[in-house]
């Protein structure tokens, strides 16, 4: 059994994969939204969709209860706090434990930010800049934000979730400075709402390309604003696959050892005896 803890859109992908090479896998998510979208992507008789979030017990225990043969973590690179958690519950329980990585902008487009090492120095470079700003971090570290930053002069971007426009209205924050949709967004949509709000700049994670960074930053480039840049935290020293074939590659050595699957002669894996609860 593969434990799949997903958070990103390539969640799906890889849960999708595991389908494909015939290995059993567990799939947490935090949200019933992503728990449907994966769902909708995979075998119900191969796949077990966790929603909620996870703690370091009831990873523990799903870690020794589930049989777990590797532990593959695929959630968000600025979620930090449950990759080193599951990093370290991973060794604890001597399980491999592997990282998908999503990559990040190269220098050279960082170098059209001005990079902060994290939520608080950012909101304290707002600060010292003035202005009005257009928040594109999500609503997880809003409380930082409004610490250091009049409320009045964010506009702030989020999903449209019920919880988090309730959120938001508890914070302060009037409809007006609201826009509650999914990206990602497109360079010109990006251009639209810089220019129509009249703000100073954005504030963005280097989420990647599959998060439309890339296009934030062309926007702002295009607008000549201002571009405040929060950096990924660190991560743990463990393997890391960019791409399905690289996750393969990592993940069959591990499985192997037990006899239960090879490889055929497309390079995808295939179970031979993996049973409900292997």
């Amino acid at each position: 059994m593969i434990l799949l803890l997903s958070g990103t859109s390539e969640g799906k992908s890889i849960a999708a994969a595991f389908n494909q090479w015939n290995l059993p896998s567990i799939v947490t998510t935090v949200t019933e939204y992503g728990g449907a979208l994966l769902l909708q992507e995979t075998d119900k008789s191969r796949t077990q969709v966790q929603v909620g979030p996870l703690h370091p017990s009831s990873l523990e225990t799903l870690l020794e209860e589930g049989k777990i043969r590797a532990l593959v973590d695929a959630t968000h690179p600025y979620a930090n706090q449950i990759t080193w958690m599951a990093y370290e519950k991973a060794n604890a329980c001597q399980i491999p434990f592997i990282r998908w990585h999503r990559p990040g902008l190269s220098e050279e487009e960082k170098n059209h930010c001005l990079s902060v090492e994290d939520y608080e120095t950012a909101a304290k470079t707002m600060a010292e800049m003035g202005g009005k700003w257009l928040l594109t971090t999500g609503s997880n570290h809003l409380e930082v934000f409004c610490q250091y930053v009049n409320s009045k002069e964010l506009i702030i971007r989020i999903m449209p979730f019920p919880k988090v426009l309730e959120k938001c209205l508890a914070l302060g924050f009037s409809p007006g400075q609201i826009i509650a949709q999914q990206g990602p967004f497109s360079c010109e949509m990006n251009r639209l709402q810089l220019k129509e709000l009249g703000v100073e700049g954005m504030v963005t994670k280097d989420s990647g390309a599959i998060g439309g960074v890339k296009e934030k930053i062309q926007a702002v480039r295009e607008e000549k604003k201002k571009m405040i840049l929060i950096q990924r935290p660190p991560e743990p020293p463990a393997p890391k696959a960019e791409n399905l074939q690289q996750l393969q590659e990592l993940l069959l050595p591990i499985l192997s050892l037990s006899g239960t699957i090879e490889k055929n002669g497309q390079g995808w894996l295939k179970g031979e005896s993996c049973g409900k609860n292997d």
